[in-house]
């Protein structure tokens, strides 16, 4: 009676985000702003404290802003492969969700690019025989290739 039980069990295999990866221009530039910040302590370019002051709020709040908003872009999408489906979840306050049982799958197409490709990170399209295009994608996937062969050996 527990065997038949568990299996029903929906269990979560993977769930992710984004990669970071693909927010490298963005973290280089905060990189470069708290860089400019830091140095503002250091060096004495104006003699006019308000004026100091003011630059490095700005380059403060411009930073802070930018990491917000990596924060909530990833946030935004949230990708998951259980043992029964793979879906994906897109927004923060108004939700949009694509799923698919893992039964329902006819093809896995996965495009990896440049060096994000090299590291990892890919594009995963789950397709059924019921459209012609795919119906969950997960985009800038880290350990994309894992997941698309976790997938293929839920499959058999």
């Amino acid at each position: 009676m527990s065997d038949s039980n568990t299996e029903n069990e929906e269990t979560i295999l993977w769930n992710g985000s984004v990669s970071h990866w693909h927010y490298a221009g963005k973290w280089f530039f905060i990189i470069l702003l708290v860089s400019a910040l830091v140095a503002t302590f250091f060096l004495n370019l104006f003699d006019d404290q308000r004026v100091l002051w003011s630059i490095r709020g700005v380059l403060a709040f411009v930073a802070s802003v930018t990491f917000i908003w990596i924060r909530l872009d990833r946030s935004r999408r949230k990708y998951l492969v259980t043992n029964k489906r793979v879906s994906v979840e897109f927004g923060i306050v108004s939700k949009t969700s694509n799923e698919m049982r893992i039964q329902d799958i006819r093809s896995i197409n996965l495009t990896t690019k440049g060096l994000s490709g090299l590291l990892g990170i890919g594009r995963l399209e789950f397709s059924s025989a019921a459209t012609d295009d795919a119906d969950v994608i997960f985009w800038n996937t880290p350990s994309a290739e894992k997941i698309r062969d976790m997938v293929r050996s839920l499959q058999t």
